[in-house]
């Protein structure tokens, strides 16, 4: 299987800082203890922190702090816990307990925002990290326990958490077992919501408003002209007629006689060649 834009040569380039940025912000906070954990850690903090108390875990990307904010993780999307009858998706509960763990065994736990703080529901957008450095997204993601989502502007570790996301994949843990939630066939969608969705490329339409990718006639993978830069033209008309997976959020939309479905691809990191 070949791997395309998730990483290596054709990843996004992701941001440092010298540990001795963190180190000495983490020296100003009397309650951070030190120990050997940093020289493991891939997905360090890239910018100031903030010390915040967790009041409250939803599922495995969502949070509620002690002042009423409610935050959501950067770069990672675990299946949804069970709500309006509906039951659990797998491995919700396996991802709830591992941020409730992190979060109990730090006391407190540091927050970083990205380039945008805020999505369009008013919540914090974040990276959280415990008292030793350890990034959250990277442990949910390592064990296999949430997919790794990079949606821009918010790109600063998308490199290091598409690297822990290979890791679990390559182990065959969590999702990436036979546990996990298997691939939709394009031709089969029948509902929104995040997925994972395989199917041939059976249209490439390059227009002035739009990139499309049409698998199996059926979904139309959207890119819009202020993600073009991160594709390479010659590759993307290069995917027609190849099997492809791509991952994010389905929806459906369109004239209303002509409604389609459709998901929106904004970095590489949303499209894997079979």
């Amino acid at each position: 299987m070949q791997l395309a834009f998730r990483g290596g040569q054709n990843a996004l380039p992701a941001k440092a800082r010298s540990a001795f940025f963190v180190v000495r912000f983490f020296a100003l906070l009397p309650f951070v203890f030190f120990g050997s954990a940093w020289a493991g850690v891939t997905c360090e903090p890239v910018g100031p922190l903030e010390p915040v108390s967790v009041y409250h875990v939803y599922d495995g990307d969502t949070l509620k702090l002690d002042d009423g904010r409610k935050l959501r993780l950067i770069g990672v999307n675990a299946t949804e816990m069970g709500r309006d009858g509906r039951p659990d998706q797998p491995l919700a509960k396996a991802a709830t307990r591992l941020v409730e763990e992190f979060v109990r065994h730090s006391g407190q736990v540091m927050i970083s925002v990205d380039k945008q703080a805020k999505d369009r529901y008013g919540r914090t957008l974040a990276h959280v990290f415990n008292t030793r450095g350890e990034s959250l997204e990277q442990q949910l993601l390592e064990q296999g326990l949430a997919y790794h989502v990079a949606v821009p502007p918010n790109l600063t570790q998308a490199e290091c958490l598409a690297s822990a996301e290979a890791r679990a994949r390559s182990a065959g843990l969590g999702l990436w077992s036979a546990a996990g939630i298997a691939p939709v066939s394009a031709s089969g969608i029948a509902t929104g919501g995040f997925q994972r969705v395989q199917g041939k490329v059976t249209a490439i339409k390059l227009g002035k408003k739009s990139w499309r990718l049409e698998l199996d006639n059926r979904l139309v993978a959207i890119t819009y002209p202020e993600h073009w830069y991160r594709f390479d033209r010659n590759w993307y008309q290069s995917l027609q007629g190849r099997f492809i997976e791509v991952q994010g959020w389905v929806y459906r939309a369109g004239k209303e006689n002509q409604k389609e479905w459709r998901m929106k691809v904004e970095t590489q990191y949303g499209i894997e060649v079979k």
